[in-house]
């Protein structure tokens, strides 16, 4: 009994204290939202009894391509229908006028209203009512042949087109006993979080001659405004879809960005803001300024950055919305004009690193070399081959390795960012945003895989385990290993480890910079996992230890794979380095010798991002220094005053000695000029490169009519010009096409060939050898 009295009293005072919370913050949401209002975000006194606080709107600022000239997002002015409630007739006083008001505005505004018959049985027995609501496209007419159901429903709603608002509105006060008119204007306004006296937009880009057929018809129209606002528009993207995912896109925001983006007075209001919007958001994060002053970042009706450019610099685009006071009378009717109380600040204007003219080359450069490789799996040999999923996917990058400037970025398939901000656009966007066939869905026109495609790299990881293993004195720059063309480990059970060359050739005795030259897959492998207990390269052969799994993650974490380049944008992958502690966790199985093989040579579980590998050799060619890529030069003001120059970054600079890296040069210039990318080569291209093909498997194994098994794979590219002062690096990623007669040789170095010549203003010569590939021009 005494436990149980004790239990009851500790329970009764629980209760107790839930109440007083419960209470105290009741009375404090109370306070904020009906007491303090505009007063304790203002800092007014009395004055707030007549004078409320209006906001005005920024201009959201302008992208530019590189010339400063050249629009890419602009804010074009346009009109829009906006109701003042306290203007409009009183629900109370003049129902049936403020009715007609807004059923003339929603049938000017073409939106759909509705009516609800209520019991619906007055279907059959009011005389007529059928027929009439047959008549404004409300239901079919019903006849004796449609009897009166056993059981009919409670109520049904008919949709009303906008033509017959009006008839629908006369039909409804003639049966007001069982029909009821909802106009969706009134909901909006009913809905609005907007003050009384601050106007709520109905319909955004009207027509000029919409706009001013409703300011000709104000006297019928009470409370209804035409305002001026702006669309966002984006007129190089319909030419030049691969900008959209650099653009990105803006749209209206959300209730969750709503609490996140605005920033709470107290803690105590941000834990009611985040307690209130808990089942629809989850739990957010919200800042807490006591400083704020005037209105908050932002409305309910306002849009804001969701993609790309646009959200990354939202709070440089948007700028900062103004306040004006307006004195109101008892019946919040505005008295006089408003007063700047905060001017509004527009937003500044960014000016990129991208040329729109270089853009459109480099898409168009991938787009052909994308469509030689689909015309090779159509016409293969193999029928396999003929099997695989259409070839449409590629990235293509190029970058000024001196300072990260991102020169132009293509991820194909693209699209047209002009659907997210334009209406009648709005069922292609649908489309989009839910592809009703497979292969849309494979597509993923959306998807930005330059900086969120996650790819084994290949053989293109070569030139980084080579600078690591000379750093780390695994190997000198003459020391010289045996590639019998396949490297053979034997293994518990009496089964074996093989890992072939991409030909199975007998390469002898080889250094890093011919086995960056030839693509050894054996002398990488044996530099990361080591040779010693391989089988197969005979008792001469030189036998070292190697970097193991733990030397090779370290030194790739020095070119900064496994983590995001920082470039601006959002949605950026980090990639994988895999080691022994992520397989545990991730597979429950042990590492072995052959990850650590499959690792150093771009294959196995390790992904990359082409931004990833771009950013990381243009450390090979630069002599180390890892760059934020960068896609934006200066931001200016609306006047085009410079307001920030953008300097290149430096995030770190690679631990290697420049005569190591030097090497890795030697060898990537060996591929091009004694190896099999012909068409990069000084005579064909008429320019010196070097560089790094990779041809990486993915997918499920593929059992040849031969019974032999193989893979799909990728073509991979990556190359820097010119070779004895590298300005300008490229990569090309065509998916798919790499076991289509060498896809990364004869797809993607011709590519990253013509983009280099593009991008240097170089043409190939007019006395080519035979010897080159034929290069059709974009």
């Amino acid at each position: 009994m005494i436990w149980g009295n004790s239990f009851s009293h500790r329970l009764w005072l629980l209760h107790v204290v839930l109440v007083v919370m419960m209470g105290t913050l009741t009375g404090r949401l109370y306070q904020l939202q009906l007491v303090s209002g505009d007063r304790q975000r203002f800092g007014g006194t009395v004055e707030v009894n007549t004078t409320r606080y209006v906001p005005v709107q920024p201009r959201r600022g302008e992208i530019l391509a590189s010339d400063g000239k050249t629009l890419l997002a602009e804010s074009v002015p346009t009109f829009a229908i906006a109701v003042m409630p306290s203007r409009l007739p009183s629900a109370r006083s003049e129902p049936e006028r403020r009715e007609l008001v807004l059923g003339r505005l929603a049938q000017v505004v073409e939106l759909t209203s509705t009516l609800a018959i209520s019991p619906t049985s007055a279907l059959w027995t009011t005389p007529g009512l059928a027929q009439s609501l047959a008549q404004i496209g409300g239901t079919t007419t019903l006849s004796q042949s449609h009897p009166l159901p056993t059981d009919p429903p409670a109520m049904r709603t008919f949709d009303v087109s906008p033509h017959h608002t009006l008839d629908a509105i006369e039909l409804a006060r003639q049966h007001h006993q069982v029909l009821t008119f909802h106009n969706p204007i009134e909901q909006l306004i009913s809905h609005n979080t907007t003050r009384y006296y601050q106007l709520a937009v109905i319909k955004e880009n009207i027509s000029p001659d919409l706009a001013l057929a409703v300011r000709e018809n104000s006297l019928h129209l009470p409370g209804v405004e035409v305002v001026e606002h702006y669309q966002r528009r984006y007129p190089q993207s319909a030419r030049i879809p691969s900008l959209s995912h650099l653009l990105g896109y803006i749209g209206s925001i959300d209730e969750c960005e709503l609490v996140t983006e605005n920033p709470a007075i107290s803690w105590l209001d941000s834990l009611l803001d985040i307690l209130g919007h808990t089942v629809n958001c989850g739990i957010l994060q919200k800042h807490i300024n006591p400083r704020v002053i005037g209105i908050l970042p932002y409305l309910h009706n306002d849009r804001i950055g969701k993609y790309g450019l646009e959200a990354s610099y939202e709070s440089v685009l948007r700028g900062s919305i103004g306040i004006n006071s307006l004195l109101v009378d008892a019946f919040e009717r505005p008295v006089g004009d408003s007063r700047v109380r905060y001017p509004v600040q527009d937003g500044q204007n960014l000016v990129l690193t991208i040329d729109p003219a270089f853009q459109l080359q480099t898409e168009h450069i991938l787009h052909r070399w994308i469509a030689e490789g689909e015309a090779r799996r159509q016409n293969a040999s193999e029928a396999y081959k003929r099997d695989y999923p259409p070839i449409t996917s590629g990235v293509a990058i190029a970058m000024d390795p001196r300072t990260g400037e991102v020169l132009s970025m293509v991820s194909l398939p693209a699209y047209d960012n002009n659907i997210w901000v334009d209406p009648s656009r709005a069922d292609e966007l649908r489309h989009l945003l839910n592809p009703s066939d497979e292969e849309l869905q494979r597509l993923s026109p959306l998807f930005n895989r330059a900086i969120a495609g996650l790819y084994p790299p290949g053989s293109s990881l070569k030139q980084f385990v080579g600078a690591v293993a000379l750093q780390k004195n695994v190997i000198g720059v003459d020391t010289k290993l045996r590639d019998p063309g396949k490297i053979i480990l034997e293994e518990r059970g009496g089964t074996n480890f093989v890992l072939p060359n991409s030909t199975t050739r007998d390469n002898g005795e080889i250094t890093v910079s011919d086995a960056l030259m030839v693509s050894s897959n054996v002398f990488f492998a044996s530099v990361a996992g080591g040779n010693e207990d391989a089988i197969n390269l005979g008792a001469q052969a030189t036998r070292i230890q190697g970097l193991g799994i733990e030397g090779l993650s370290e030194g790739l974490g020095w070119f900064h794979f496994g983590r995001t380049t920082t470039i601006t944008l959002p949605r950026e992958a980090s990639g994988r380095v895999p080691d022994p502690i992520w397989k545990s966790h991730v597979l429950r199985e042990p590492w072995t010798t052959g990850d650590t093989y499959n690792t150093a040579i771009g294959q196995g579980y390790l992904e990359v991002t082409p931004l990833q590998l771009i950013t990381a050799a243009a450390a090979v060619a630069n002599g180390g220094t890892i760059y934020r890529p960068q896609l934006v030069q200066v931001m200016t003001d609306n006047t085009g005053a410079v307001i920030h120059t953008q300097q290149p970054e430096a995030l770190s600079h690679v631990p290697i000695d420049p005569t190591y890296l030097a090497v890795v040069h030697e060898g990537m210039r060996r591929s091009v000029t004694e190896g099999y990318n012909r068409a990069a080569r000084d005579a064909c291209s008429g320019v010196s490169i070097a560089g790094k093909t990779g041809t990486a498997e993915f997918g499920a194994v593929i059992t040849r009519a031969d019974g032999t098994q193989t893979r799909r794979s990728h073509a991979w590219f990556v190359g820097f010009a010119p070779y004895e002062d590298p300005q300008v690096i490229a990569l090309v990623l065509i998916e798919g096409t790499g076991d289509l007669n060498d896809g990364s040789a004869t797809l993607a170095v011709p590519a990253v060939t013509q983009i280099i010549q593009s991008a240097l203003g170089i043409q190939a010569p007019a006395d080519r050898p035979g010897y080159c590939p034929d290069m059709p021009q974009w």
